[in-house]
């Protein structure tokens, strides 16, 4: 690398130690800098941007997805989730493309500032590295603009959130770029051989609605778009805001990247997409009738969105068929669950091609479509430098596995978890490295993710110091399973498929609300299997039972499946639904556990959708019991693992910890329920989930009689820590007053600590 003593500089050097330095500043730098400050190191984080954020800040305005797109209630936790529900709650306008504000800025500095041992270097760009050795770096070296200062940073471990892996390749670390030949690692999404090519980076823009005929007259170096046929396959149509506006927002496919370097020549591909977004704009404005008369462009990106460029290796490198088997890694830290999005290699420079795979085919579904799958943390450090983590895009994967890992919300979870492996090998004195080959220090980290609200594929809460994990659990009440009908429905031209949780040993009666189109009888075919867990639909399974029925012309109504069936209580099932095209399964509210899935008859695996059908169950489902807080998992996976209320009995309601003797403690962690079935984007502005406990408090026997230890009021978060002074009781009681709108209590999980 380069090195420049004999510069002259105009600014002053200031040298500063820190135990852990982030350099990047996007959702993986900010969720890395704080788990490692909250975990008792001096950290700081280095941002080249004046705003925290990366693509989904107000400058770039890509908003964050993750794995709900290929999983039912899975959208990440931890720091990330904190964030985004602080966010919705917040925010008059929506959290989408083009229309992100500052307010997301102003969270998630909030978010960086209020952490004591987190210091923030905004405006400023790390330019190299100093090293101890060959294999250790001591310092980062940052330039910040404006103050003309300049920062020697020295730390014991370095995270690179940087995305471009910027310090891992200034400090000789080994890293990929452009995509893997097919044969090297057995991809069959890989091309034949080969090559330095990488998916674009973007630029979007937002017009709106002025009330006014207004023109547009495109710089004469805007690219021409004259037909729709110009825009192939690439949709550019309208939409109207929440306040009936009518809008143009995004578009992620105004993408340039191959042939252009992707880093070297970043400012090249800026200046050639706002050519090309001008021309789509004027293909819009100017050319057939979008009805775009009225709309003028209030904002226009700068700051290209990169998707992918270089890829630090570590001591794994995750693969296609790691993401598609969800191989259990015993270091397993993160997950992914974003489908394998891989780009046309050029963009919108490939005329006549479809901007992404699924666009060009929808039957690809098989090829692409994934579950949530867990990422190791042998990924999330560098192979040849010894103080260094990564996390985002530039993480160990290969080019078809980036397709989707490099997706924000994955990005978040990976960073927290390299963030607080950071705090262990700290608080260790270890190298990364002997982390990963150390099981018990593996465990430990896994359980102090676990404890900070992560998710963990098939990983329970088995912390020892969790007292709660010893108490029996009763609650003042609790709901029975509920699938009744809405107005909407879903056809039965694809097939579709549902997990559901069965409390009792046997299953009569499945019943299902249907309804027929048709003007003749038709056959409604069923297939009742054991599920692993709520994604497991492309799983080879044991077929338990098979059922018919025949639909009379134009029937509606509900239609039993006797199956007189023997099943293992507390599991889940997975029952197949098959019809044709004129017959429809009434849809329902969405429940923990109960997940759907959809195939279309040239597909071979299932697609995971957000709606969920009918069902009533003979005997009754009683699956949300008091027990389920305890039951090690925070969210739904292989069973509910939530206690719900009943929601025809009134407020307040109660569970209580009976922990058979008196105990000492001093901290209890409260898991709500902020609807993890989906994303944030898709909240209204100032939301607060309705399923979220609002007002409650926290009780202990002391003398027989309740004494409070906490109470809060107007809670919309998932995640409450109290602490107070220690406290002797043989049981905990908690007292919900209040929800946030829906009509039932709902807790995933309660632990007790003597910290």
């Amino acid at each position: 690398m380069k090195t420049f003593e004999s510069c002259k500089l105009t600014g002053k050097v200031i040298e500063l130690n820190y135990d852990v330095v982030v350099v990047g500043g996007g959702l993986a730098g900010v969720c890395a800098a704080i788990a490692a400050a909250r975990h008792g190191c001096r950290t700081a984080i280095v941002q080249d941007r004046p705003v925290f954020g990366g693509n989904s800040s107000s400058e770039i305005r890509v908003n964050a997805t993750g794995a709900n797109n290929c999983g039912a209630w899975a959208r990440e936790t931890g720091i990330i989730e904190e964030m985004l529900v602080e966010e919705r709650a917040r925010n008059h306008d929506l959290f989408l493309n083009a229309r992100i504000n500052s307010i997301w800025d102003m969270v998630l500095y909030e978010w960086v500032k209020k952490e004591q041992n987190l210091i923030a270097y905004l405006n400023t760009r790390v330019v190299g590295v100093e090293m101890n050795g060959a294999s250790r770096i001591s310092t980062v070296v940052g330039v910040q603009n404006g103050s003309e200062r300049i920062y020697k940073l020295h730390a014991s471990y370095f995270i690179d959130c940087t995305g471009d892996g910027t310090v891992g390749v200034a400090a000789g670390a080994e890293y990929r770029y452009g995509r893997e030949s097919r044969d090297e690692f057995g991809e069959p999404l890989a091309p034949e051989q080969a090559d330095k090519m990488t998916q674009g980076s973007s630029l979007s823009f937002r017009a709106i609605d002025v009330g006014r005929p207004i023109s547009f007259t495109p710089p004469s170096w805007a690219e021409e778009y004259p037909t729709e046929e110009s825009l192939y396959a690439r949709g550019h149509g309208s939409s109207i805001t929440l306040y009936g506006i009518k809008q143009y927002a995004g578009y992620w496919w105004i993408e340039i990247g191959v042939p252009f370097d992707i880093i070297d020549q970043n400012e090249e591909i800026r200046d050639e997409l706002l050519r090309h977004l001008l021309g789509v704009w004027d293909h819009i404005k100017n050319r057939g009738d979008h009805g775009a008369e009225n709309m003028a462009i209030d904002w226009i990106g700068f700051v290209p969105g990169k998707r992918e460029s270089r890829r630090l290796i570590g001591d794994y490198i995750l693969k296609e068929h790691d993401v598609h088997k969800n191989v259990p890694f015993y270091d397993r830290v993160a997950y992914g669950g974003w489908w394998i999005d891989i780009h046309v290699m050029g963009g919108i420079l490939a005329k006549g091609k479809p901007p992404e795979a699924l666009i060009g085919n929808p039957d690809l579904s098989d090829q692409l479509r994934i579950q949530p799958y867990s990422i190791p943390f042998r990924c999330l450090y560098s192979r040849n430098i010894e103080n260094l983590f990564m996390a985002g895009r530039d993480v160990s994967v290969t080019h078809v596995a980036l397709g989707t890992t490099r997706v924000m919300l994955t990005c978040a979870v990976m960073g927290q978890a390299a963030g607080t492996a950071a705090a262990l090998c700290v608080k260790k004195d270890v190298t990364p490295r002997n982390l990963a080959n150390d099981l018990t220090l593996v465990k430990e980290l896994q359980q102090t993710l676990l404890k900070d609200d992560c998710s963990i594929i098939y990983c329970p809460n088995e912390d020892p110091a969790d007292l709660a994990r010893r108490a029996s659990v009763t609650a003042s009440s609790s709901m029975t399973l509920a699938l009744e009908p809405t107005e909407a429905s879903s056809s039965l031209e694809s097939q579709r498929s549902q997990t559901f949780p069965i409390s009792a040993s046997e299953i009569k009666t499945l019943s299902l609300f249907l309804e027929s189109f048709l003007d003749r009888d038709a056959v409604v075919n069923l297939e009742l299997m054991p599920a692993t867990d709520i994604w497991s639909f492309n799983e080879g399974k044991t077929l338990l039972a098979s059922a018919s029925a025949s639909l009379p012309a134009g029937f509606k109504g509900w239609v039993d499946f006797d199956l007189n069936l023997k099943v293992e209580p507390q599991k889940l099932y997975q029952v197949n639904v098959y019809g044709e095209k004129g017959l429809a399964w009434a849809r329902s509210k969405p429940l923990p556990a109960v997940a759907a899935a959809y195939k279309k008859p040239t597909w071979k695996r299932w697609g995971s959708e957000k709606v969920v059908h009918t069902l009533r169950i003979n005997p009754l489902s009683t699956p949300f019991g008091p027990e389920n807080v305890i039951s090690g998992v925070a969210r739904p996976e292989k069973w509910t693992n939530v206690w719900i209320s009943d929601p025809n009995a009134k407020f307040p309601q109660i569970l209580t910890l009976d922990f058979g003797e008196e105990i000492d403690f001093n901290t209890v962690c409260l898991t709500f329920d902020t609807f993890l079935h989906v994303d944030t984007y898709n909240w209204p502005p100032f939301h607060r989930v309705p399923e979220c406990v609002r007002d409650y408090a926290l009780r202990v026997l002391c003398n027989d009689k309740w004494k409070t230890i906490a109470e809060f009021k107007g809670n919309y978060h998932r995640r409450r820590v109290h602490h107070f002074d220690t406290v002797k009781s043989k049981k905990l009681m908690l007292e919900v007053y209040a929800s946030n709108g829906d009509p039932t209590a709902r807790v995933y999980e309660i632990r007790v600590y003597k910290e």
